[in-house]
């Protein structure tokens, strides 16, 4: 009992340690796209039509626009370090709620909760705990899946009346998420017909209704109304997005190790399922993992929802297991050495990564910004058309310009914006027949500035017999060219 609190300590630090290892020392890419949301927001209030792009007239659905205010809020006051270290709290926020899951399905099996709980984390940390808002809508998903399984274990409605609430909290501040919850509500009203046949558990249904129809309407009390719960229809059902949006691809397990690391976790899961007592499995949890399984197997932001749900039913197939006698004097000598290295080495890394957070992408994108700042100084920076690629738009916008394209796809089609199809322009930029050839494409914007970078498909095209000259350049240590600037 003396050594409980250590345990508590090494179970929250290892998938602390591991958020923090896997995350680098700047903010993710989106995340300045998203303070330039939210200072606009702030500044001139919810708008229908893009504010941040150089392009006008497009049609917009701010899907995150809560979340992009308080993210400009807690940047103002706190900075990158401390955008960094609310997402750390967020991340011990989500292991609690799987924690407190595991233990509740499991009858109370702490040793058990506690593991299960450090795998899903560490699983999460290598991809999906970024400082974004998906992190905190995984903290919601999985506070709905705890309502609903107090629900069912305690029988007491008064659980539900929290989900509506947070049906309400996430169409205002991650809509594309949103749809998650009436999807979870029914697959847990699937589960409440009682059938043997069909192993489905039985329990009473008509509240579980209630809170799927109070979810559903709350969802309209939104800027956009109706458009900001299905915006996610049309946004990702465009073929070029899911070639070139790198969340919205087929997750490879051969990309890389972690990737397959991955693949064989799930096949490994799937075979405790399938030899662990049976009578403990529920209909509700294999639908959610098997449903999301699909998802994950078509995108890989899918898969960060189909880690959430993959480990903690564990919990209630295994929940008779527990250690010998024999091994526990083992595991608390083991556990005071893991103590102290946790410890030592959570402080490590700390001392280490906040030192170097950059208020920017890259020190090379921060320098070519800044080098095109010395341009424009006392200029109207709005007023300038500006060529950076898609993953780096945001970081313009943050720093006041009005990029081409930046990372919100969802606003560069025209099904979403009404307008133009520019994300797709984009993506067939010098690919012969299908777009527009390099020239074309300079001769129709008429930039004022191009930042390139060297997978561009720009990056080697000769921009001063169209006028430009260069400003800047960056090379690596080989003395080649990563990164050029050029104005008109």
């Amino acid at each position: 009992m003396k050594l409980r609190w250590l345990k508590f300590a090494i179970a929250f630090l290892i998938p602390l340690i591991g958020v923090m290892v896997c995350n680098g020392v700047n903010l993710d890419n989106d995340s300045w796209g998203v303070i330039a949301n939210g200072r606009e927001i702030t500044e001139n209030g919810v708008y229908y039509e893009d504010q941040l792009s150089m392009h006008e007239g497009l049609e917009v659905v701010v899907q995150n626009y809560g979340f992009a205010v308080v993210f400009y809020w807690l940047y103002s006051a706190f900075g990158p370090v401390g955008i960094f270290v609310i997402m750390l709290l967020f991340n011990l926020l989500l292991c609690w709620l799987i924690y407190k899951i595991c233990m509740l399905i499991s009858n109370k099996n702490e040793n058990l909760s506690l593991f299960i709980m450090i795998l899903t984390d560490l699983l999460l940390s290598r991809w999906f705990i970024v400082t974004r808002a998906q992190v905190v809508s995984f903290c919601v998903i999985m506070l709905v899946v705890y309502l609903l399984e107090l629900y069912i274990k305690r029988g007491k409605s008064k659980y539900l009346w929290w989900i509506p609430l947070l049906s309400l909290f996430e169409i205002n501040s991650h809509a594309s998420v949103w749809p998650i919850i009436p999807i979870v509500l029914v697959v847990y009203i699937i589960d409440s017909f009682k059938s043997k046949k069909l192993h489905l558990q039985g329990y009473k249904t008509k509240p579980l209704l209630i809170t799927l129809a109070g979810s559903v309407l709350v969802g309209l009390i939104n800027p956009y109304g109706f458009k900001m719960m299905t915006l996610i229809l049309t946004s990702y059902s465009v073929p070029e997005a899911q070639d070139f949006v790198s969340e919205l691809a087929a997750f490879r397990p051969l990309g890389d190790n972690s990737g397959l690391l991955l693949y064989v976790s799930i096949v490994f899961v799937i075979l405790l399922y399938i030899f662990g007592k049976k009578q403990n499995i529920r209909m509700r949890w294999l639908i959610l993992l098997f449903g999301f399984l699909a998802l994950g197997l078509n995108t890989v932001r899918g898969m960060g929802y189909l880690i959430l749900v993959l480990l903690f039913p564990l919990a209630a197939v295994y929940q008779d297991f527990s250690l010998s006698a024999k091994y526990k004097k083992w595991c608390r000598i083991a556990m005071i050495w893991m103590g102290i290295m946790a410890v030592a080495v959570t402080i490590i890394t700390m001392v280490i990564r906040v030192p170097e957070m950059i208020d920017g992408p890259s020190k090379e994108l921060i320098s070519a910004v800044d080098k095109i700042d010395e341009f424009t100084e006392g200029k109207d920076k709005k007023s300038l058309k500006v060529y950076a690629d898609y993953n780096f738009g945001g970081f313009l916008e943050y720093r006041g310009y009005k990029p081409y394209i930046d990372p919100r796809m969802e606003v560069f089609i025209k099904v979403n914006n009404g307008k133009e199809d520019i994300f797709q322009e984009f993506y067939y930029l010098g690919r012969g027949k299908d777009g527009l050839s390099k020239q074309e494409f300079l001769e129709k914007y008429n930039f004022d500035y191009l930042l390139v970078l060297d997978y561009d498909m720009l990056f080697d095209y000769d921009f001063e017999s169209m006028g430009y000259a260069k400003i800047y350049e960056n090379k690596n240590e080989d003395g080649e060219a990563t990164l050029r600037v050029f104005k008109r």
